[in-house]
C-alpha cells in the first residue's frame, strides 16, 4: 500500500509540474509578423487587444475593468507584454499578473526583434504608452486608446461592434 502511495503522490506531482510547465508555454513571442496572425485567427469577430508592460501602472486596473466586462459580454482578448517572452522570470510575472486579473486572454510578450520594430509592427502612430488598447470590430475596422480602461471607456470603445 505504501508503494502504491508513493506511485499515486509521484503521478500527482508529475501532473502538476507539467501543468505549470504548460501554462508558462502559452505564452506566445510577439514579431514583426505577429499581429497579422492574431488579425487572421479573429476574422470576423469583435476583440480587444491589450499592449501592456509589468511596470505599467494602470495597466492592472484596466484588467480588472477588461475582465469585468468580457464577463459580461463574452468577447475575446490578447494581451501583448511589451516585456521579454524569453525572460523565465517575466513570463512568471506575466502569468501572475495576468491570472490574478481574472482576464481571459491568449497572451503574447515581446520577442526577439527590437522593441522599437515590435512596436511600430503593432501600429506606426503608436509611440510606446500604456496601455494601450486596439478595439477591432467583425469588419476588422480598429479604434485606438492610450490610457487607463474603465466601465465608462470601455462602453465607448465597443460602441462600434
Amino acid at each position: 500500500m505504501s508503494k502504491m502511495l508513493r506511485i499515486l503522490l509521484a503521478c500527482v506531482l508529475f501532473l502538476m509540474w507539467a501543468t505549470s510547465a504548460h501554462a508558462v508555454d502559452t505564452i506566445h513571442a510577439f514579431g514583426p509578423d505577429s499581429l497579422k496572425q492574431i488579425m487572421a485567427s479573429h476574422t470576423g469577430k469583435p476583440y480587444v487587444i491589450v499592449v501592456w508592460g509589468l511596470d505599467c501602472a494602470y495597466c492592472q486596473a484596466s484588467f480588472a475593468a477588461l475582465a469585468e466586462a468580457q464577463r459580461a459580454r463574452k468577447f475575446t482578448v490578447v494581451t501583448i507584454a511589451t516585456d521579454p517572452a524569453d525572460d523565465p522570470q517575466a513570463r512568471r510575472l506575466i502569468m501572475k499578473k495576468l491570472q490574478a486579473s481574472g482576464l481571459a486572454s491568449q497572451i503574447w510578450a515581446f520577442g526577439d526583434a527590437p522593441v522599437e520594430q515590435l512596436r511600430y509592427a503593432i501600429d506606426p502612430k503608436w509611440f510606446g504608452e500604456l496601455p494601450r488598447t486596439y478595439w477591432i470590430n467583425a469588419q476588422g475596422e480598429k479604434r485606438a486608446h492610450s490610457g487607463a480602461l474603465s466601465k465608462a471607456v470601455i462602453d465607448k470603445l465597443s460602441s462600434h461592434w
